[in-house]
């Protein structure tokens, strides 16, 4: 589910990425100081009793995930509240394919996430109104080599590193950035690619006005064994279809802000 990512193959990123993230995002030096020695731990040195320790790592690592993703609403403001969306959404359709606790927890924090590398791309590329060149497309898409990159190099949210870099790729291998085919992709990154679809297609964009749910349901019933795993897509009828979905999607937005990560 969580396949490792490539290696030793590496990628053309800044090197002390860390101190890139802090320069370029909201990160504090206190809440970095704070935080830098469990940044860097392996889980299976974190506490794992419950304790005053346990509350404080718990408290950290939501205010860097909370912090990265106000950097990411940052680096691209006509996008703000996606990755929350995105992430309410990946957990109702997780919910809805039988995962469990432990698991829709790890799903909320790599949708979360998605889009991190995003903070690494130019930003008058993200805010570009209107077609990208070819030169400025292949730098775009390039933001799921850099999430990959950010996240694998913090080892407490090296789980989600997967979904950043592969939601992009397509159950028939056309995708990118290494035309993984089918089950070959993550199960996060295959719901986060539905959820991350969906949430783009009702929403407004630069390149394209927002569709009705039912509209994007239909795009996607239209890819499912194309772009999208047909099981994803099979679990969104039933939401869409449901009476007041929209307003149950955003109140659950709303519901997981207030949450701590390990909620």
């Amino acid at each position: 589910m969580t396949n490792s990512l490539p290696h030793p193959r590496r990628e053309t990123v800044e090197a002390n990425l860390i101190s890139v993230l802090q320069e370029r995002t909201s990160l504090s030096a206190s809440t970095a100081a704070a935080s830098s020695s469990w940044m860097r731990a392996e889980p299976r040195d974190l506490p794992s009793t419950s304790s005053g320790t346990d509350a404080t790592m718990c408290g950290a690592m939501s205010a860097l995930v909370g912090e990265l993703v106000d950097s990411i609403d940052r680096a691209d403001p006509s996008q703000a509240g996606h990755a929350s969306r995105v992430s309410a959404l990946s957990t109702m359709l997780g919910s809805s394919i039988g995962m469990g606790v432990k698991e829709l927890r790890a799903l909320r924090v790599a949708a979360l996430l998605h889009d991190v590398g995003k903070i690494l791309v130019p930003t008058e590329i993200l805010s570009k109104n209107g077609p990208l060149t070819s030169s400025e497309t292949v730098e775009m898409r390039r933001h799921v080599v850099y999430g990959g990159a950010i996240l694998s190099r913090i080892p407490v949210l090296a789980f989600a590193a997967s979904t950043a870099r592969w939601h992009h790729e397509r159950w028939d291998g056309l995708g990118y950035p290494d035309r993984l085919v089918g089950h070959a992709i993550p199960l996060y990154a295959r719901i986060v690619a539905v959820a991350d679809a969906l949430d783009a297609m009702t929403s407004v964009r630069a390149y394209s006005p927002a569709i009705s749910l039912a509209e994007a349901y239909e795009e996607l019933e239209s890819e499912s064994g194309a772009q999208f795993d047909p099981l994803i897509v099979s679990a969104v009828g039933p939401l869409v279809g449901a009476s007041g979905f929209q307003d149950s999607w955003i109140s659950l937005v709303s519901h997981m802000k207030s949450m701590p990560i390990a909620a």
